[in-house]
């Protein structure tokens, strides 16, 4: 009996566990599968509802359609989660495709709509993305007053870009069949009827659900016609994203792709404050404010405070203060800290309700090393026509000793590039240019020489030398066997070093053909588009158009590799080149005092060359000078 008794008082609190456990999982379900409220168009111009807002082409931002900031864009609970959401020619396009035209935006308010036009001048296509906010989410269409172009068809298409790092280690479901978001790109690839490459989908079908276990990450697309396919755009380029595409039917016009988009929102869900400071630190003399950003929907605590690091790890209060209202801007709202009052030495975070900085310093010694980096590893890596090694590391191999060949005229090239009705030089359309194949900078982000950027650059570094005569010595570079070794130093202060490494160059143009160039860039958008070692973009041998493709006689190659030098000139250009020429060669007097007569003699030249006769202006891009 007392074993019954026993058995049946288990059975009841197993049946009061379930229970709890079964009302806990319903509770926990109904959060996590808790319905979006209405989106409705705000003063901004865009959709919005707590946790989730759509934007319609609020952002025009983009020469070249791959910086993700147009078309089509969703920010979820705080995170630009997907973006470029428009018409494109490819499945997943790659910097430098095809791009439309924006024509007029029309924000309707009584109807709760945005509708964007835009055109593909080349194809003669019109068309319109319009987004209407419904009580289930957002409804996108795809208008065309024609149907598509027969150059078109089966080529254009909707796509929408989502953020692959929203979604690494999360599932989909296409169709009620799972899926795992790729970690790495991965496969599979075919050729195109155009002979190009481009990943076929990891799914396709009429409904898809993004991390459906994610509350914070879960969004569905719905297409009402016409399949979705989801592509994965990293196998193309490196900062490709995954896609949600739908092709545009041929020989239809009106509404030809119809979406339904909705995301889940968290119940009074409120982006943490964001604190901003000084990494680097403060001086103790200097004003010391932090500014907090905060979401719209917050109630923040009315004061922060300055928390003092000790040695064993306590953190000492040493300033409270209430913030002072800054006001709204953009999607937040803002608020300011000041602790100008704290001079006190030492190490600090600073606290904002439950938000905590990393720590940082206030010393009086604070900025004595900040710019020592930039010095000792930004430059030296940017070195271009140099062998750049760091202890075991190379950073790069010798790079462009094929430089140049001169660009042919009325050519509008990529990044900005182009060239005129004259060269301005004696050369002829890709005849090699001897001279150029020294000193410069690598521009940020790319691998060709800008003009413009170069004698800015040797402009400021002349300017901090003049005013603190920076001795520092940790880079050891050779010109004459175009070696640098960072960390070892060679006895000479290195930012006369990279004044000497960016005159070079300036001096070499005015040598080369008489007048500054725009610069130096890769004749390919593959070579373009190259990541890594930029000593393996050119073969580094002076292309000879007599040898066939890939044949070499050691001296110079077929290969038509070498980038190209746009030369029309340009009187801003010149006189921008010129004025660093000159600070150049008061830097350098005394250090290598024929260079430092050089600079001044070409400075001198060409300045009276200017003033003999009419300004030449040539302005295409950021290359000429302004």
């Amino acid at each position: 009996m007392k074993f019954l008794t026993s058995l049946a008082g288990k059975r009841r609190w197993l049946t009061y566990f379930f229970l709890f456990g079964l009302l806990t999982t319903l509770s926990l379900s109904a959060y996590s599968q808790a319905t979006p409220a209405r989106l409705s168009l705000n003063k901004s111009g865009y959709f919005e509802t707590r946790g989730w807002n759509l934007l319609n082409f609020s952002n025009r931002y983009g020469l070249f359609g791959d910086e993700k900031a147009s078309g089509v864009e969703i920010i979820h609970h705080g995170v630009r989660t997907a973006t470029n959401g428009d018409v494109r020619l490819d499945a997943t396009p790659e910097q430098w495709d095809s791009i439309p035209q924006v024509i007029r935006r029309n924000v309707n308010r009584e109807a709760n709509s945005i509708e964007t036009f835009l055109k593909y001048g080349a194809f003669d296509f019109t068309y319109s993305i319009k987004t209407i906010a419904t009580p289930n989410g957002m409804s996108i269409t795809v208008n065309l007053d024609k149907p598509l172009p027969k150059a078109l068809e089966g080529r254009a298409g909707f796509n929408l870009e989502f953020l692959p790092s929203a979604y690494f280690h999360k599932t989909y479901l296409m169709d009620g069949k799972s899926g795992v978001f790729p970690l790495y790109p991965s496969g599979p690839m075919s050729l195109n009827r155009w002979g190009q490459t481009e990943p076929q989908p990891l799914a396709a079908g009429t409904s898809l659900v993004l991390a459906p276990e994610d509350a914070e990450r879960r969004i569905t697309l719905r297409s009402n016609a016409g399949s979705m396919a989801l592509y994965d755009g990293r196998n193309k380029a490196q900062n490709g994203w995954y896609v949600v595409r739908t092709l545009i039917p041929a020989n239809q016009s009106g509404a030809v792709i119809s979406w339904t988009v909705s995301a889940n929102t968290i119940p009074g869900w409120t982006r943490e404050p964001m604190i901003a400071y000084s990494q680097v630190g403060y001086h103790p003399t200097q004003r010391k404010v932090a500014v907090v950003e905060l979401d719209p929907n917050d109630t923040p605590p009315a004061a922060a405070r300055l928390l003092k690091v000790s040695a064993d790890g306590r953190l000492t209060e040493k300033y409270r203060s209430a913030t002072k209202p800054w006001g709204p801007y953009l999607r937040y709202r803002y608020t300011t800290f000041d602790f100008t009052a704290i001079k006190e030495e030492g190490v600090y975070v600073i606290e904002y309700g439950k938000q905590r900085t990393t720590p940082f310093r206030i010393d009086a010694d604070v900025y004595a090393s900040a710019w020592q980096p930039t010095l000792d590893i930004y430059f030296p890596v940017a070195m271009d026509h140099m062998f750049v090694k760091e202890a075991y590391r190379v950073w790069h191999g010798y790079s462009h000793g094929d430089d140049a060949l001169q660009a042919p005229n009325n050519h509008v090239h990529f990044d900005l590039y182009a060239q005129g009705a004259t060269s301005g030089t004696k050369y002829k359309p890709f005849e090699h240019i001897p001279g150029l194949n020294v000193g410069g900078w690598y521009d940020a982000g790319d691998f060709d020489i800008r003009t413009q950027t170069v004698y800015a650059v040797v402009m400021s570094l002349v300017q901090s030398w003049e005013a603190f005569r920076l001795t520092r010595d940790e880079t050891s570079i050779n010109q004459q066997t175009r070696m640098v070794n960072i960390h070892v130093p060679d006895g000479k202060p290195d930012l006369l070093q990279q004044i000497e490494h960016g005159t070079m160059q300036l001096l070499a143009q005015h040598k080369a053909v008489g007048h500054a160039i725009h610069g130096i860039v890769e004749a390919h958008l593959s070579q373009y588009t190259h990541l890594g070692d930029a000593s393996t973009k050119t073969d580094n041998l002076v292309y000879n158009p007599r040898l066939d493709t890939l044949e070499s006689d050691g001296f110079t190659s077929g290969t038509f590799d070498d980038r190209w030098a746009f030369t029309t000139k340009s009187t801003p250009l010149n006189y921008g080149s010129i004025a660093a020429l000159a600070a150049a060669s008061r830097a350098l007097k005394g250090y290598n005092d024929t260079l430092a007569t050089d600079c001044l003699q070409t400075a001198t030249r060409v300045w009276e060359e200017e003033h003999s006769h009419a300004p030449d202006i040539f302005y295409h891009g950021n290359t000429t000078g302004g």
